[in-house]
């Protein structure tokens, strides 16, 4: 890493020095070959004058500064940042997972960090060019069969490798919240110069475009992409790259950039690999699209009462809930898998208590381990749980669970895990997954009733929310046998509750300690 850095700083102040003295000789030039002389002496100025002329040189310095600081940071980055990005990577983690952990943790977060992390190493991070290629990379070559699929939509992958192979720097735009296009992503080909530069703008989902769209911007003004469906981005790039062909040409190019693609990720399996399981990871997670830049994939599930009542209240691994919400687009937008408990209260045992048996327990279920094996507790945190149960719940009313939404009842939660309280844990669990206004009415929090569509979710929800529970209870009384922690007197002391409705009781003592945090 000395060496790296040594090397990165060098270079970088070699540009620097470089850049000076390029401008200096281009100013002189310029002065010469257009006989310029001083017109006005600068003591004919007028105060006013002065001013304007100081801050023209100001604008001007901070636009080369900043120009400039850009390209050396750039260069620094694959100099040396690139490298050690993979090396570095769990540290960070692990420091921002901290920091949100204080603050408002939630899955939902922890999801976007793992996602757009990914992504950085997918736009960013440097090819092992010396990787074995003739070993097998399944990932790589599956990709490679889809991607020469019209109907399979592009994503940030895709551009990586283009970027790489044509020699084509892409630079991707998106809107602010002020309608304002800014940078998202700028991709380089790391091995040799760019030899041309290509600007994307990219629409991430909304009621405008529900699968995500590319536009290109040509000349600093933006041509639409229409009608393309989903080969809008191969098409976006097409045309960036050969701006004055036919509509007929561009096709043409669109498909042979799909080919490309595919013939490279055929030919450098190993050197692909890495970056196509991040996608692959990522495409796991609620809301990754953003951060992929994914744009018109395939067609969406809309959501209608019969789906919410389909859809509402079943449990399942996490896992599963995962490969249901794949293999019907659409509905990761209406419906949240639910991990009840929270994966963060399970793991946090290790802080509290590290004897805890009922933790112990729920990570044996998570590791499919038994005894439990402890080198297997990192993979629950990093794929988020997969063989831990879910409760598919409605988006809207997920965003409002105490679970979701409040650090100290996970620290509640926690707690009580790690006292091997297995009827106070579920109990807990069941009232973390209500909405936060039925615990507590004295405070303005969301109660569903602006919108016809709200209260339709809400219904769906409330309908499903005794069955639901008693069936997560009945789940987890099944995957804890053999285990030593939960009895049948437990099971049936909370099955009871959840009959008596004790989660309404304002006399209970449970129901009580989480109102009480809100």
């Amino acid at each position: 890493m000395g060496s790296l850095a040594t090397d990165a700083i060098i270079t970088v102040h070699r540009l620097s020095d470089e850049f000076f003295l390029n401008l200096q000789k281009d100013i002189n030039k310029f002065n010469q070959e257009k006989e310029s002389e001083e017109k006005v002496k600068r003591n004919d100025l007028s105060d006013s004058e002065t001013k304007m002329l100081k801050e023209f040189k100001q604008d001007l310095a901070d636009t080369i500064s900043a120009l400039l600081a850009d390209a050396l940071v750039q260069v620094f980055h694959q100099k040396f940042s690139s490298h050690i990005v993979s090396e570095i990577q769990g540290k960070v983690n692990g420091i921002i997972g901290n920091y949100v952990k204080k603050g408002l943790k939630t899955d939902r977060t922890e999801e976007k960090l793992r996602a757009g992390q990914n992504n950085r190493y997918i736009a960013y991070m440097s090819r092992d060019l010396n990787s074995k290629d003739k070993l097998p990379g399944k990932h790589s070559q599956s990709h490679a069969e889809k991607i020469k699929n019209p109907m399979t939509g592009g994503c940030m992958l895709d551009i990586r490798v283009l970027s790489e192979t044509t020699g084509t720097k892409v630079i991707i735009l998106t809107e602010d919240s002020h309608g304002k296009l800014k940078k998202m992503q700028e991709l380089n080909p790391a091995t040799e110069p760019a030899s041309q530069t290509v600007t994307l703008i990219y629409r991430p989902k909304s009621s405008q475009n529900p699968d995500g769209h590319y536009d290109v911007q040509i000349n600093n003004k933006m041509v639409t992409v229409t009608n393309e469906g989903k080969g809008c981005l191969f098409h976006a790039l097409a045309r960036g790259m050969k701006p004055e062909a036919s509509d007929e040409e561009i096709t043409l190019e669109a498909d042979r950039l799909r080919s490309v693609e595919a013939d490279t990720l055929r030919k450098h399996p190993g050197q692909w690999e890495p970056f196509v399981k991040r996608k692959e990871w990522t495409d796991t997670i609620r809301g990754g699209d953003w951060y992929m830049g994914e744009g018109a994939g395939l067609e969406k599930i809309k959501e209608t009462k019969e789906r919410l009542q389909k859809e509402v209240g079943n449990v399942q691994f996490y896992k599963d809930a995962i490969k249901h919400r794949n293999k019907n687009p659409g509905i990761g937008q209406f419906i949240h898998a639910d991990h009840q408990p929270p994966v963060s209260c399970i793991l946090d045992y290790i802080d509290l208590n590290q004897n805890s048996r009922l933790a112990e327990a729920f990570l044996e279920v998570g590791t499919n381990s038994h005894p439990l094996d402890t080198n297997l507790i990192s993979k629950v945190k990093e794929n988020h749980g997969h063989r831990l149960l879910s409760v598919n719940v409605p988006a809207e009313v997920h965003r409002e669970f105490p679970s979701t939404t409040n650090k100290e009842y996970r620290k509640l939660l926690a707690g009580t895990i790690s006292q091997d309280d297995v009827v106070g844990t579920f109990k807990l669990t069941i009232l973390g997954s209500m909405p936060r206004f039925k615990l507590n009415s004295e405070t303005n929090f969301k109660d569903f009733k602006n919108s016809k569509v709200s209260k339709t979710r809400l219904a769906s929800f409330e309908q499903s929310f005794p069955q639901h529970s008693t069936k997560l209870v009945h789940e987890w009384y099944n995957q804890f046998k053999d285990k030593g922690v939960m009895t049948e007197d437990h099971l049936n002391s909370v099955t009871d509750w959840i009959n008596n409705r004790g989660y309404d009781n304002q006399n209970d003592p449970h129901r009580n300690q989480v109102a009480d945090l809100l």
